[in-house]
């Protein structure tokens, strides 16, 4: 019973600490006296867990050691060995226990150990906390510490703030004491300081300790810290580092050498926001004040679309220098003229381009559009299709054939007829081009077959604009038609990016055609066209892909069709697609290019006719050719810097091609043809001096069903004999194959036989060119050009005693068939062309052309279908900044050669402009509403076809 009374010396000795406690507690103090006399209470009465309830109470409301060492005496007296062992051994490390009462609770562990399982957990360092088995029950207190505990198996972890927990699992027994050291690691990061120069002292703090030298590596808990990284004769730098645990955070120091005297420049340009470069180093935007070192520097001051200024200075202590920049639009460069991009004037070839701006300030809407007033080039329309004569040749049954038109530097001409889209079969419109490259003259160096008198490639814009990333285009006007497009599109233009569009477009068409002494045509001169696109660019790698549906009903009565067919009526359908993956892979001296495409083509042609089967009768029928293809291939490239002033291309390329046609008949039959073609091609450009470039190629083109071996060379030189001119002078031949259509194409021999054999064109043509600058805006060019052109694939009529005859009757066939045949004429052209461009912005330019054109042994539908005299003027001009622009062109064409036909004068206009998010433009096409009737080449069909008349167009775009 000396326990029980010296509980009750403990609740004195209680009470005294209690009613010591402040005023503003007294309420809780007397609770916990409460609570602790009945506790004393129960455990007189031996009701130890009443007991345990009460001191519990008590303990919460005034913690007290005597309390606890009653708690423990109860679960003793409970012989709940473990929890009263930890209670005494929560009162033996208690830093205010009195001697006596230390003395009797050393006693009680000594009584307790041979009872329970003990586990002594020391850690290194001190104070971590302790879990037992389980985390989620709270620590069982902080190291060192011994633990009683059931006996067994056991996982002890141990955590502090800062440092790696640590774990042990240990087995226990009764009776025993198991000792358990951990060690806990601290949790860092690591810094890597590296830079110039070497040695310099990294602290954290300005005069603070030196943490180490250049390079350094340091380790520090995670966290932000902040260097200060110092050298005499340096400029010292600070460097923010998060420190990350486990990882090692790489951080580049370069100091600044302390800067010698120094001088004030101030740049200055004639437009804000101009690049600064000091030295090759970027410094800054126009306007902008410079302090540089005493001595000569290079200043350069660049912007996009306008020509970098260079001007080398020389700074002297504590004076100022000015440099006012003056900077001139600039064309952008070109890519088509060796599959690279060159800037216009350094590569040999005669090139055009137009560029977005103009696009949208003269309201495009095609290709052809676009062409209808560049130098060198005659359009004609039959109401189908667009043609592109180039330098006055636009031969008879061409459909584009000769010219190579590239979507990005992907051949959109197709093999089945080799034609080439100039319509709305490329695209609805013109809205996603960024800008249209022509390079006249033969390209078959670079290209192979059909860059014959020229290479077109049309380049597509990356993103909508910058940071707009949808756009919404709608159009109506014209000859009764609407159009639509919505495109949008996500990244940067010089960076990773991807573009969709869709587009569709219809129109009724013009509701009469004057056939002259044929007739007049009611309606069937609607059309239809659906387009879609995509594009992306990411790491070098660039897929695109398009495909667009055209059907053009025809009212010219082709093939004596009946003028006015009753439905389905004369009409083409057209479907152009392709895909093309592309990778492209830069280097110091070498550039790689490798590309891997598939394209399709659908031609579905319906002509309409009628029998008079005599009494009032008449019978109906339509006729159809069909021509589809598929193709694919792939092409590498290689760009080498052999030596300073030299690049080296070579490339290789394979193409498989599987055809089907079927001859024009009211039941066609199809036939399938396949061809393999592999090319290979060279081209080296190198720089003679500061003032001469040469260019020369060849390539080699072999098509396994034909017997020739294309070989097409090409010499260029460029040279700025002065300043401010550059003249070019290109030598070169080019071929074209002929294609399935033309070799095989008949109408079951009513009137036309297949030509089953045709050898490759080939032109041979020299040119020179000249341009001067009279200033850095206003520039004129002129040029000439001869051209010979061998077995050039016509259209014409078997002469007599062909073995092969044609006629309506089979049993009796005896009519000269027509067929397509190699000319036997070497046919020559020669020609002059001037032009004098104006262009300050890219918003304002003043353009006007002039060519002219002789042929000589050429056959009369050639010369019928060449004006030897061309004139063509253009200009947009801003009136209130971009918000509107006016335009206007004008495009004349003499008689055709040795005829009084075909003279037309076109005269277009509109308005432009562009405000925030909105775009728009309104105009007139043909606003004299001339309607001369003017020769086509296109076999077949009617000699001449009318202009279509004035015509409206009004477009908006908003894109946000």
């Amino acid at each position: 019973m000396w326990r029980v009374s010296r509980s009750v010396i403990r609740a004195g000795v209680l009470a005294l600490v209690l009613a010591s406690l402040p005023a503003r507690a007294n309420n809780t103090a007397d609770e916990a006296d409460i609570a602790f006399r009945l506790g004393n209470t129960a455990y007189s009465k031996r009701d130890y867990e009443k007991a345990l309830a009460a001191y519990f109470l008590s303990h919460r409301l005034v913690p007290n050691t005597n309390v606890l060492y009653n708690i423990a005496r109860c679960y003793e007296a409970l012989k709940s060995y473990d929890e009263a062992y930890r209670y005494y051994y929560d009162l033996s490390i208690a830093k205010d226990l009195a001697a006596d009462d230390a003395r009797d609770v050393e006693k009680a562990l000594d009584r307790l150990s041979p009872k329970v399982a003990l586990l002594a957990v020391t850690t290194e360092p001190p104070g971590a906390d302790v879990y037992l088995d389980r985390e989620d029950l709270g620590a069982r207190g902080r190291s060192p510490l011994t633990l009683a505990t059931m006996p067994g198996q056991h996982k002890v972890k141990v955590k502090l703030e800062g440092l790696r927990e640590a774990e042990a699992s240990v087995k226990v027994a009764k009776g025993a004491e198991k000792k358990v050291s951990l060690k806990l690691t601290p949790i860092v990061g690591t810094v890597e300081l590296t830079g110039t120069p070497a040695g310099a002292e990294v602290r954290e703090t300005e005069g603070g300790p030196v943490l180490g030298t250049l390079p350094a590596k340091l380790t520090f808990a995670p966290g932000q810290r902040l260097f200060i990284v110092s050298a005499p004769g340096f400029n010292p730098t600070q460097v923010l580092v998060t420190v990350k645990a486990d990882e090692a955070a790489q951080v580049k120091a370069t100091l600044t050498q302390l800067p010698p005297p120094t001088g004030k420049v101030v740049v200055t340009a004639n437009r804000e926001n101009a690049l600064v470069r000091v030295d090759g180093k970027d410094s800054g935007f126009t306007p902008t004040v410079l302090v540089l070192p005493v001595g000569p520097h290079e200043v350069e001051v660049s912007l996009r679309d306008f020509r970098t200024v260079v001007q080398t200075i020389e700074v002297k202590q504590d004076e100022d220098y000015k440099v006012a920049a003056e900077l001139r639009y600039a064309a952008p460069k070109v890519r088509a003229a060796s599959k690279a991009l060159t800037d216009a004037d350094d590569a040999a070839a005669s090139i055009t381009i137009i560029t977005r701006e103009e696009i949208q300030a003269m309201g495009y809407q095609t290709l052809a559009d676009a062409l209808a007033a560049v130098r060198g080039v005659q359009l004609h329309q039959d109401r189908i299709y667009s043609y592109l004569g180039i330098r006055g040749l636009s031969p008879p049954g061409d459909l584009n054939t000769r010219v190579l038109i590239l979507w990005d530097g992907h051949s959109i001409n197709d093999i089945w007829a080799g034609q080439g889209f100039a319509e709305r079969t490329l695209d609805v419109d013109i809205a996603e081009i960024e800008r249209i490259e022509i390079v006249r003259g033969p390209g078959s160096a670079l290209y192979g077959t059909g860059a014959f008198f020229a290479v077109i490639n049309v380049v597509p814009r990356d993103v909508v604009a910058e940071n707009r990333h949808v756009e919404v285009i709608g159009g109506a006007g014209g000859l009764w038609g609407g159009k639509g497009r919505v495109t949008g599109s996500v990244g940067q233009v010089d960076g990773p990016s991807a573009l969709v569009t869709a587009a569709g477009f219809l129109s009724n068409g013009d509701p009469f055609t004057d056939l002259g002494d044929r007739g007049l045509v009611r309606g069937n001169d609607g059309e239809q066209a659906l387009n879609a696109g995509v594009r992306a660019k990411a790491g070098g790698f660039t897929l695109h892909g398009r495909f667009t549906k055209r059907t053009k009903q025809i009212a010219i009565a082709p093939y004596d069709t009946t003028l006015n067919p009753i439905a389905p009526g004369t009409r083409y359908d057209d479907s152009r697609g392709f895909a093309e993956l592309r990778w492209e892979k830069d280097w110091e001296r070498l550039s790689v290019a490798i590309r891997a495409y598939y394209d399709l083509t659908r031609y579905d042609g319906t002509y309409a006719y009628t029998d008079d089967l005599g009494l009032g009768t008449a019978r109906e029928y339509t006729q159809r050719d069909l021509g589809t293809a598929d193709w694919g291939g792939v092409e590498a490239r290689a760009r080498i810097k052999l030596f300073e002033g030299n690049v080296l291309s070579i490339g290789i390329e394979g193409q498989y091609q599987y055809i089907k046609q079927a001859d024009s008949a009211e039941a066609p039959v199809t036939v399938a043809y396949d061809r393999v073609l592999l090319s290979a091609y060279l081209l080296d450009e190198w720089r003679l001096g500061k003032r001469v470039a040469l260019t020369a190629g060849v390539r080699v083109d072999k098509y396994l069903d034909l017997d020739a071996l294309p070989v097409t060379p090409r010499l260029g030189i460029v040279a700025r004999l002065y300043d401010a001119g550059v003249t070019k002078l290109v030598a070169g031949s080019a071929f074209r194959a002929p294609n399935i259509y033309e070799t095989f194409q008949s109408d079951g021999l009513l009137t036309q036989r297949p030509a089953e054999r045709l050898a490759p064109e080939t032109i041979y043509t020299v040119e020179l060119e000249h341009g001067h600058d009279f200033n850095e805006e206003l520039r004129f060019t002129i040029g000439a050009y001869f051209n010979a052109i061998d077995k050039l694939v016509v259209f014409e009529t078997d002469a007599p005693g062909n073995p092969i005859l044609c006629g309506a009757d089979p049993a009796n066939r005896d009519q000269p068939c027509d067929v397509n045949n190699n000319s036997q004429n070497l046919i020559f052209a020669t020609g002059a062309e001037a032009q004098l461009r104006w262009q300050p912005s890219r918003f304002l330019f003043v353009d006007a052309a002039y060519s002219f054109v002789r042929l000589f042994n050429a056959t009369s539908d050639l010369y019928l279908l060449t004006s030897q005299h061309i004139f063509a003027a253009k200009a947009a001009v801003p009136l209130l900044e971009n918000y509107v622009r006016v335009s206007a062109q004008m495009t004349y064409a003499s008689p055709r050669s040795g005829t009084g036909i075909g003279e037309t004068f076109l005269l277009n206009f509109g308005f432009s402009g562009a405000l925030s998010h909105f775009r728009y433009f309104a105009g007139v096409q043909n606003l004299l509403d001339s309607k001369t009737p003017v020769p086509v080449p296109t076999g077949g069909l009617s000699s001449a076809v009318p202009h279509y008349g004035r015509t409206f167009w009004l477009e908006l775009a908003l894109n946000f």
